[in-house]
């Protein structure tokens, strides 16, 4: 799955889609973390998500976080 990088909202957003669509719920990232799913929701909900809470995240799911520059096209 690659994505253009627009902001860390959308980040999230994007991390919720593979959560539907791999059918894995909250709880069972929040076990992987070994945090309770209140602790994974603030998480994602916060304000200042970055790169870190995504890899973080992401490794639970069983997915690498990777970062590709690309020269602009426009």
């Amino acid at each position: 799955m690659s994505i253009h990088y627009i902001n860390n909202d959308q980040i999230v957003i994007e991390i919720k889609k593979l959560m539907l669509e791999k059918q894995i719920s909250q709880r069972e990232i929040a076990e992987q973390l070994n945090i309770k799913p209140q602790g994974l929701t603030k998480l994602l909900n916060k304000k200042n998500f970055g790169f870190e809470d995504a890899q973080k995240i992401l490794s639970a799911m069983g997915y690498d976080l990777i970062i590709d520059f690309q020269q602009a096209t426009s």
